[in-house]
């Protein structure tokens, strides 16, 4: 069995137990099941009530402090299945300063969902926080491009934010699935893809934001990275200033805000992070956070902040083919993937 395979399987099996219930940052969610070994383990920033289930109003079963160490077993986008000593249930992620994965070999990193296909819409289509209702999130256009980790009674389910999202599948013009298999894969099919979202107000700092993670991805679509070969996002697609076409707009810094040229650029950083996450044969050499918060555009745990020595998203290509960089910019879905390069591409 594939590489890819085995982590599809193990998101299925980490997903039993999700109804069709949306999941906010501070709402209930419906009670999600791992495996009976924990597959990671971890350790809080903060100090952290343990619950019954994934909802802040349930029976409270624990307390772990910060400094702690816990063993987890599955998550979704807001919530962790850990245990801490005699005690398991359910932590908020954003209590959590880093999690190790215990069989790198059998276990994706912590924080990765699989994306199975990418959708393309035909026709104004909201993203809805249930399958078929809730709250209407945001609304995408003919030809916005989305990642779908799979579906859900028709309905394509993707993460937005920090919950889950769905779109109604009928919609979509054109449907493209994943690669299984990176080696043996062609060159017309993503080997992975994710999508996160962005603000589409036309205040002057959000109208820079929103021109920056084009310029961002304008120039990832140039790069082809053959094997042993790496790419330095500070590098490669910086230096962020306005020669290089970048403008003002607002930057996070160390868990607060700021106005610099190239403000954007972490969360065009934090999809591809997202996106190498998903195949094994793309190693990541640097990568931090936006500090204990993270960004508020994905999931905590799995940003990628660039722009400094200290703040740089890294990988190394260590498949035995070239790879290459696809994006889309719309209507506030920021979409990135990963393909198989022709070996004579950029050549």
């Amino acid at each position: 069995m594939t590489c890819k395979k085995i982590l599809c399987l193990f998101f299925a099996l980490c997903m039993v137990g999700l109804s069709a219930l949306a999941l906010g940052e501070e709402s209930a969610s419906p009670a999600f099941t791992g495996p009976d070994e924990p597959l990671w383990r971890g350790k809080m920033a903060y100090t952290c009530r343990i619950y019954a289930s994934p909802d802040e109003n349930a029976e409270v079963t624990g307390r772990i402090l910060s400094g702690e160490f816990f063993k987890m077993y599955a998550f979704d986008p807001s919530w962790a299945l850990i245990s801490y000593g005699s005690d398991k249930g359910y932590i908020r992620r954003s209590c959590i300063e880093y999690v190790n994965t215990i069989n790198k070999t059998t276990t994706p990193p912590y924080g990765v969902d699989v994306y199975a296909f990418t959708g393309i819409v035909g026709e104004d289509t909201p993203v809805l926080s249930e399958p078929g209702g809730g709250e209407e999130l945001i609304v995408l256009h003919e030809n916005a491009v989305v990642a779908l980790i799979g579906f859900e009674n028709g309905w394509g389910k993707l993460i937005f934010k920090r919950q889950y999202g769905y779109v109604d599948s009928r919609k979509l013009k054109e449907l493209i699935s994943t690669e299984a298999a990176a080696e043996t894969a062609s060159t017309a099919g993503p080997l992975s893809a994710f999508v996160s979202f962005y603000k589409i107000t036309t205040d002057e700092a959000n109208l820079g934001r929103m021109r920056n993670l084009e310029v961002a991805c304008e120039k990832l679509e140039t790069l082809r990275i053959g094997p042993g070969e790496a790419l330095n996002f500070n590098t490669q697609i910086g230096p962020f200033n306005e020669k290089n076409g970048y403008q003002k707009a607002i930057v996070l810094v160390d868990g607060g805000t700021g106005i610099n040229y190239g403000g954007g650029t972490c969360q065009v950083s934090s999809t591809l992070y997202n996106a190498v996450l998903q195949l094994p044969g793309l190693t990541v050499t640097q990568r931090r956070a936006h500090g204990p918060s993270g960004a508020s555009y994905l999931p905590h745990g799995v940003d990628a902040a660039v722009g400094s020595d200290s703040l740089n998203f890294r990988f190394r290509n260590d498949y035995s083919f070239p790879v290459r960089i696809e994006t889309h910019v719309q209507d506030g879905a920021l979409y990135i993937a990963i393909y198989k390069a022709e070996a004579s591409d950029g050549a």
